[in-house]
């Protein structure tokens, strides 16, 4: 048996009472051979062992974990029951942005099992078969966004991130399926040295919401975003630096020498901070956009920045 089954059967037990983590009962072998024959699959060994030794259904990312006999539902266009035909999208290959590209086969996921379904038409799904195998991907049914796949390896490092999360306090779970595991030493390092763009994008954002970061992540998040080649993670590494407070916020007036237009606009809208009464601008960085606009070339960017005069208090 996996060493990880102990230690999440041991992080469920130290979760706060607040938590309402309750699993339904742990499915016998023969539960699980008869969903498998029945779809000709084998499920991965993780999930597998995940399902038999810790619980089925209930406790997890956003509304919980979906019971067996809602893997394959078809509900909203999801877990159509092609299991044995492969999940179309490799891992990681690529950065996802905006919608769905590919076509009629927007609302296509075959060799997947719906684990999670986070509300509206956003799912999350386990790939049973394909290059993907053992990993999760969100989507969503509509094809408001691409497919993409979550950092983990597998299913057990998913659900063990989940209650790390959890017990360490970020300050904002929402952001669960675009973040990594990690502590900040190794999501720095990943930040700066990772080949792929997807795990330095996944790093970056679980820097939104990483509780007590160090005094000195707001410089390496600047240096990270001088030397990172994708405007989409830079975008990621803004947010991350909006999310360090006051001396964060102040240092993204560097995104403003960026060459990606969309990049200084988000630096712009990521000075101000909303609250209840609008968005908020301090005096110095009202002064940073004004001394900007003056020498800003491209339209988009100066409306932006007019807009954010405008309408910040």
């Amino acid at each position: 048996m996996d060493d990880r089954i102990a230690r999440i059967q041991a992080k469920l037990a130290d979760l706060p009472t607040a938590e309402t983590a309750a699993l339904g009962p742990v499915l016998t072998e023969p539960q699980v051979m008869e969903f498998e024959d029945a779809h000709d699959v084998r499920l991965p060994e993780e999930f597998r062992q995940f399902v038999t030794h810790i619980g089925h259904g209930g406790y997890g990312p956003t509304y919980g974990l979906l019971p067996m006999e809602r893997w394959v539902s078809g509900a909203a266009g999801v877990g159509d029951g092609r299991l044995t035909e492969p999940f179309p999208i490799v891992p990681d290959l690529e950065v996802s942005t905006g919608p769905d590209a590919r076509g009629c086969l927007a609302r296509s996921f075959p060799g997947t099992i719906t684990v999670v379904h986070r509300g509206c038409s956003d799912f999350t799904l386990l790939v049973v078969t394909g290059q993907g195998r053992g990993r999760l991907v969100e989507v969503n049914s509509e094809g408001f966004f691409a497919p993409h796949f979550h950092a983990d390896s597998d299913f057990l490092s998913w659900y063990e991130r989940w209650l790390d999360f959890v017990l360490t306090g970020h300050r904002d779970l929402t952001w669960f399926a675009d973040q990594m595991a990690g502590d900040e030493a190794e999501l720095v390092a990943t930040l700066l040295k990772e080949g792929l763009a997807t795990r330095r994008r996944a790093a970056a954002y679980t820097f939104i919401t990483y509780p007590s970061p160090s005094t000195s992540l707001p410089d390496v998040l600047t240096r990270a975003l001088a030397t990172e080649a994708l405007p989409v993670v830079r975008e990621t590494i803004l947010r991350a630096l909006a999310a360090q407070g006051e001396y964060g916020r102040n240092l993204l007036a560097t995104a403003f020498a960026d060459p990606t237009p969309d990049v200084r606009s988000l630096a712009a809208i990521l000075m101000t901070t909303p609250t209840p009464q609008g968005r908020q601008l301090s005096t110095p960085l009202r002064q940073v956009l004004n001394d900007h606009l003056a020498i800003e070339q491209n339209g988009s960017v100066r409306e932006t920045i007019q807009r954010m005069l405008d309408h910040s208090h």
